[in-house]
């Protein structure tokens, strides 16, 4: 999911958690708008559904062998129906006291624990429209415990709402990645020239479906996108900072991407979200939401 670099404005990301706002268009409700065509989703999905676990058996065996490990706390910072302050302990082997009951190192996540009178799910993360928690069962995204590299990774799964990381860091920008922002989203595409020096960025929601403008790396400036008049993609969603992030190029990295307003080193308010469509390694500090909840990971 690109490379996490630097942190663009370390007083800005004192802002209280409690202060975010939890998108409910974070959900795939909100991805699944007519705003967005099946090429598009596909794009972004098509991973995401090829996510498959090794070998259990072996795994079960590695992960009972472990003599030194870290433990995973996910904190329920703010929510719509789910205890805030509440822990969540995962352990190498799974989500402690899960009904699941595997020890396969996978804990995974959804809006009903069962399919099919099958618990599949580890931990509900309900919504408040019981028909959409009909709709939407299954497993929405993954942690899992990595031994080769004695971390733990998160996924999205292609079911429900999409799991989306607050960027507190420069991030480099890969092809087709897929930004949260307020009632927004932004689609990032490199054009087939040398060394990708042109970036096409789309945006859907907040009444703008799919415009897209070209920039090239030759121009001296940063790319603002905000609600400020001056910014070079103007969205009008009073959920955004007048300058929501920065695009910016470097000869030696490509684009790059950061939270907030980089030539005056602000950060938004809201946050800039990542869409988790490939495996991705868990930091402590990290923030990351699901539909209308927000988490916060410690690693001890």
């Amino acid at each position: 999911m690109g490379n996490r670099m630097f942190g663009c404005c370390d007083e800005g990301l004192n802002i209280k958690h409690q202060e975010l706002n939890v998108n409910p268009l974070t959900s795939r409700q909100g991805l699944n708008t007519s705003q967005f065509s099946s090429e598009i989703l596909s794009s972004f999905m098509r991973e995401s559904c090829e996510f498959k676990m090794t070998d259990l058996g072996q795994r079960r065996l590695a992960l009972s062998a472990l003599k030194d490990f870290k433990t995973l706390k996910l904190r329920i910072v703010n929510s719509g129906m789910l205890d805030k302050d509440k822990i969540l302990n995962i352990r190498p082997s799974g989500l402690e006291q899960s009904k699941r009951r595997a020890d396969d190192g996978y804990v995974f996540f959804g809006c009903k624990k069962k399919l099919r009178n099958v618990i599949v799910n580890d931990f509900v993360v309900p919504l408040r429209d019981p028909e959409l928690n009909e709709t939407h069962r299954g497993k929405h995204f993954v942690i899992y415990y990595r031994i080769d590299k004695n971390s733990y990774w998160i996924r999205d799964l292609c079911v429900g709402f999409g799991v989306f990381v607050r960027l507190d860091y420069t991030l480099l920008l890969k092809d087709s990645m897929l930004f949260n922002i307020g009632e927004s989203f932004l689609v990032v595409h490199f054009k087939n020239t040398q060394n990708f020096s042109e970036i096409s960025i789309r945006v859907f929601g907040a009444g703008v479906s799919g415009e897209s403008k070209t920039f090239n790396s030759m121009q001296d400036e940063n790319i603002l996108i905000g609600r400020n008049a001056a910014s070079h993609i103007k969205i009008s969603d009073q959920m955004l900072s007048k300058v929501q992030c920065t695009i910016f190029y470097t000869c030696t990295s490509g684009w790059m991407l950061v939270d907030g307003d980089l030539n005056n080193n602000r950060c938004s308010t809201n946050g800039t979200w990542m869409y988790l469509n490939e495996d991705f390694e868990i930091y402590n500090g990290m923030i990351f939401k699901t539909n209308q909840s927000l988490f916060e990971a410690k690693i001890e």
